[in-house]
């Protein structure tokens, strides 16, 4: 897709690359909003703006990532099985399958067999907890069917490209690497990450459940709570949804929080039921407490927003006109909070606002700052303009997939004046005069390379906080 988007311009640019996971966020804001809807149309807007309000999910919607992608994908298939289990329609149930098998199909060419598995874990936890056996039986047979097929492709296609090893490497990649590698974080790493996708929700669930089942004992209070959150289908499946992927990903041995997003909406979900439960039935605790200090707060982000831009200019990357829009933007969010929310919603309002005050916020003020002091586009830009535009660039050591891309977004180049070089002996036949950028340590023999060949070197940067060295190789020849 990031190539796809970029043939129009003819070279990789920051919205080609982002663009696949902007378009798959917006993709799974709109599936999960059909998925609260069955609940309910409350629900399916307001597990939306939760979703959308997460910060992780807001930053990888800017970023480049695979996640995302692999996200929706997974997203549509569960929905897929979802809506073709609650419709009688046999035209549309056979329409529905199509779909999760299409959707199944996408998420595999995405990441692989964890594409596959975490759809299944989902769904049969789901049918499982209802006691469907017989669904639970054909369910087994589809996936293992469609997952073995779908593997069997992959890898006579992988054979063929490249010999039994490369099908080794794949297994390895995809399969027993994700088991086997040693962890890369703490087990407590996801538990963590829960913190910050519930943000401040998670005072507000807190809160009401004290209000809501003060003077109940604690299995009561559990019993008659589970009760009311478990109520619908939907959020039956949400739980299974969120339980199985969470525990997979707890159990592989590579930790990171974006890999958590497949299961963002099914959180959304579960936030939106519970907030609602706990608004119906009577205030929170501190409600008007709570309400005034976000409007302080909102207050304060909003004129410290209009006064930052003339305090430090250095840090402003973007036009001094969007600070204005931001503003406007909100204060009329502010104004429908106050006016057009019922009484009980408005804290539920407030804090949605405050939460897209801040992300928007950032997105002004800090991401561009960060953004452009940690890319590299200094660095590439003063690379090349120090060689002529016909020598061709060579990367030793560098990977294509990872900081090869950061430098072909800024670079001026041409994909195919870009070449990356592996080993050492790659090294000794390559045209030159050429621009040669590598990694600056001992790891690659990179530095004795140097040493014994006529090179200038021109400069030394930085590409996301990563030191890099480029140097003129066979400038005197």
């Amino acid at each position: 897709l990031e190539t796809l988007f970029s043939k129009p311009l003819g070279h990789i640019t920051t919205l080609s690359a982002v663009l696949p996971s902007a378009l798959s966020a917006i993709g799974i804001l709109a599936l999960t909003y059909f998925f609260g809807r069955s609940i309910n149309i409350r629900t399916g807007w307001l597990s939306v703006l939760i979703l959308a309000t997460i910060p992780n999910f807001w930053l990888e919607a800017g970023s480049v990532t695979i996640d995302m992608l692999l996200a929706f994908n997974i997203t549509a298939t569960i929905l897929c099985l979802h809506f073709r289990d609650n419709n009688q329609s046999s035209a549309k149930r056979i329409a529905y399958t199509v779909g999760a098998t299409i959707f199944l199909l996408f998420a595999f060419l995405t990441k692989g067999p964890i594409g596959i598995v975490l759809p299944a874990i989902s769904w049969g936890g789901y049918l499982l907890w209802e006691r469907r056996w017989k669904n639970l039986f054909s369910f087994a047979l589809f996936i293992i069917s469609i997952g073995l097929l779908y593997m069997a492709i992959e890898l006579i296609i992988v054979y063929h490209a490249g010999g039994r090893q490369l099908v080794y490497d794949v297994i390895k990649m995809q399969i027993t690497g994700r088991i086997t590698d040693k962890a890369n974080k703490s087990f407590i790493y996801y538990p963590i990450c829960l913190i910050e996708i519930g943000s401040i929700w998670w005072l507000v669930i807190i809160s009401g459940l004290a209000r809501s089942y003060a003077g109940k004992s604690e299995k009561s209070m559990f019993y008659q709570f589970a009760k009311t959150v478990t109520t619908y289908p939907a959020t039956r499946l949400a739980i299974m949804w969120f339980l199985g992927i969470f525990a997979v990903f707890t159990l592989a041995g590579s930790k990171h929080s974006r890999y958590l997003l497949p299961l963002y909406p099914a959180a959304a979900i579960i936030f939106a039921c519970l907030i609602e439960t706990l608004f119906e039935n009577r205030p929170i605790l501190y409600e008007n407490i709570l309400r005034n200090i976000i409007n302080v707060l909102i207050g304060t982000i909003l004129l410290a927003g209009l006064i930052f831009p003339f305090l430090c200019k250095q840090f402003i990357f973007i036009p001094l006109s969007f600070f204005f829009i931001w503003f406007a933007v909100n204060i009329a969010f502010w104004l429908i909070v106050r006016t057009r929310i019922e009484e009980k919603y408005k804290l539920v309002g407030s804090i949605l606002l405050l939460l897209i005050v801040v992300l928007s916020g950032s997105n002004l003020m800090v991401i561009p700052a960060y953004s452009g002091m940690a890319s590299g586009r200094a660095f590439i830009t003063a690379a090349e303009s120090k060689v002529g535009s016909e020598v061709p660039v060579d990367f030793y050591g560098i990977s294509s997939d990872g900081d090869g891309i950061k430098f072909a977004l800024y670079s001026k180049r041409k994909s195919t004046e870009i070449r990356f070089i592996n080993t050492i002996e790659e090294l000794n036949p390559i045209t030159k005069p050429c621009l040669l950028i590598s990694h600056l340590d001992d790891k690659t023999g990179f530095k004795k390379f140097l040493s014994e060949n006529n090179c200038d070197r021109i400069m030394e940067g930085k590409i996301y906080s990563k030191q890099f060295v480029a140097c003129l190789l066979g400038s005197g020849e």
